[in-house]
This record gives C-alpha cells, structure tokens and sequence, in this order.
C-alpha cells in the first residue's frame, strides 16, 4: 500500500497522518500489485522467524520506492507481484 497526497501529488510509503511534503492532511490510500525492481541483495544473515535467507529488494510503482522481499533472485529491472505481507514474486 502506498499513499498519495490528494494537495500535491507526493507519493510515500511509511504511513503518516501528514504529507511529508505540504503538510496536507487529504491523503488517499493506493494498492499496488505490480513493482519493477531497481536494486536487490541476498541476505544470509536473518531475524529469527524469518527464511534463512532471502532477497531484499528496492521497487518502485507510482513514483514511489519501497522494499519487498523475495524467496527467488530477482532480476533488476524484472516486474514482480507485490503482495499485502511485503511479499514480492515473480510476474506469471
């Protein structure tokens, strides 16, 4: 999930009660299914709870960058799904 000021267009991903930008409190909440990698890195060291290890992964949709992490390498500039657990998975 994303969001967008409604004021001044600036999208973020950490939620807030203000634009971080205008300060505008008109805010809209936008789902995203679908990222495009820009940069990704193996983890072998891990929190407890979590896989062995994985792939940490910078992605941006609508103007805005955020991590997902994903159990296969990505490749940088691939499309992956992005799901509601901060998930991501390879398109198809």
């Amino acid at each position: 999930m994303i969001y967008v000021c409604k004021n001044c267009g600036y999208t973020f991903w950490v939620k807030r009660m203000r634009c971080p930008k205008c300060g505008s409190v008109t805010l809209e909440n936008v789902s995203i299914k679908e990222v495009e990698v820009i940069a990704s890195w193996k983890l072998t060291a891990t929190p407890e709870g979590f896989e062995d290890s994985y792939w940490l992964c910078l992605v941006k949709s609508n103007n805005a960058k955020l991590f997902c992490r994903s159990l296969t390498e990505p490749k940088d500039g691939g499309k992956l799904l992005l799901k509601d657990n901060g998930i991501c998975e390879p398109l198809g």
